[in-house]
């Protein structure tokens, strides 16, 4: 009887060993601190580093680099865009002149997020323009040097090809 008493007591001890352990590697979750502003991120001038075009009919989504559309053209400039926040307005400058494909019809505008802490796409209203909105294709925060946005061609309502322009800040 003695040895029973023995054997759930050590039993009782190993249990409580194992609880212990499992406790004591708990790891701390750490305040990382309030999210950065996706606004903040963005209000930045950003220049036109990689352009490519991909045909998205294609299984393998192929892609074809575009930067000598870029780089043959009279002047030799890459557009570059600027993000800026005026009087409460979220404006837009992009620089278009002597470039041959033009993403964002009119070189003024404002823009705005879908979602200000979560934003997927950018809006854009071009003065004297359509509307129109460009996915992002990774976040943007201030800490963040890239900014990718896709520009996506339909013909017939039936999605072709899309641009993938990345853009570095300034």
């Amino acid at each position: 009887m003695k040895i029973i008493n023995q054997a759930k007591s050590m039993k009782a001890i190993i249990i409580a060993s194992i609880f212990i352990g499992f406790m004591a590697c708990k790891k701390e979750i750490k305040d990382i601190g309030a999210p950065s502003s996706k606004v903040d991120g963005l209000q930045a001038t950003w220049k036109l580093t990689s352009c490519s075009m991909v045909d998205e009919l294609s299984l393998t989504k192929e892609s074809v680099k575009m930067g000598d559309v870029f780089t043959k053209n009279p002047v030799n400039v890459l557009p570059n865009i600027k993000f800026e926040t005026v009087a409460g307005i979220r404006k837009y400058t992009v620089d278009t002149t002597n470039l041959l494909i033009n993403f964002f019809q009119n070189p003024t505008g404002t823009w705005n997020f879908d979602n200000d802490e979560f934003p997927t796409t950018i809006q854009f209203v071009p003065d004297g323009g359509t509307a129109f909105e460009l996915p992002l294709g990774g976040p943007i925060r201030t800490v963040d040097s890239v900014l990718k946005l896709r520009k996506s061609v339909y013909c017939g309502g039936e999605l072709k090809f899309s641009y993938v322009l990345e853009f570095e800040r300034k």
